[in-house]
């Protein structure tokens, strides 16, 4: 089981960036995609992928975990926690096959517990190697979801990467890379 907050490199598994570059190291930084269960992430994750293969850069997908405080029920939370991150995991290793698919290589993992705006900042602070928070955009209506609202709007001023909003139908518009 992955531990709490740690980022886990897992290209080793099948090709990494230098292998299918042909031996030229990665040089291009860390794209950060947030993972959740909409079509918004696989939009944002095949972005970053494709960006990083791109620019001989890494994918880190980062997923948060909120777990509602039960004071009372400790044994309830741990088995609830443990639950959650079984899932989490399980999820992130389904997309990272399909990142793995496309470009030769697998992302990190970083799976956090708390408020994801917050730990999307610290996952940012501690990581000197990320370039950017790539978000997809909203695929079912015209509202931003609630990361796009929050990092262009007060949360903002908490990032000092860019943050890369990547349209629903970016691929009906030709984009290939």
């Amino acid at each position: 089981m992955i531990d709490k907050n740690e980022i886990i490199d897992v290209e080793e598994i099948k090709a990494s960036p230098e292998e299918a570059e042909g031996g030229r190291k990665s040089d291009g930084g860390s794209y950060l995609v947030i993972a959740d269960e909409s079509e918004e992430v696989m939009v944002a994750l095949r972005y970053a992928a494709l960006t990083a293969r791109a620019h001989r850069a890494k994918v880190i997908i980062a997923y948060i975990i909120h777990v509602d405080d039960f004071q009372h029920w400790q044994n309830v939370e741990e088995m609830m926690r443990k639950e959650l991150r079984e899932q989490a995991e399980k999820f992130l290793w389904k997309i990272a096959e399909g990142v793995n698919d496309l470009c030769e290589f697998r992302p990190s993992f970083s799976i956090r517990e708390g408020d994801k705006y917050d730990e999307i900042v610290k996952i940012i602070k501690e990581d000197k190697t990320i370039r950017s928070l790539i978000l997809g955009g909203n695929i079912e209506n015209s509202k931003p979801g609630s990361l796009v609202s929050y990092f262009t709007g007060k949360g903002f001023s908490r990032l000092h990467v860019p943050v890369m909003i990547v349209p629903s139908d970016l691929e009906d518009k030709g984009f290939r890379h």
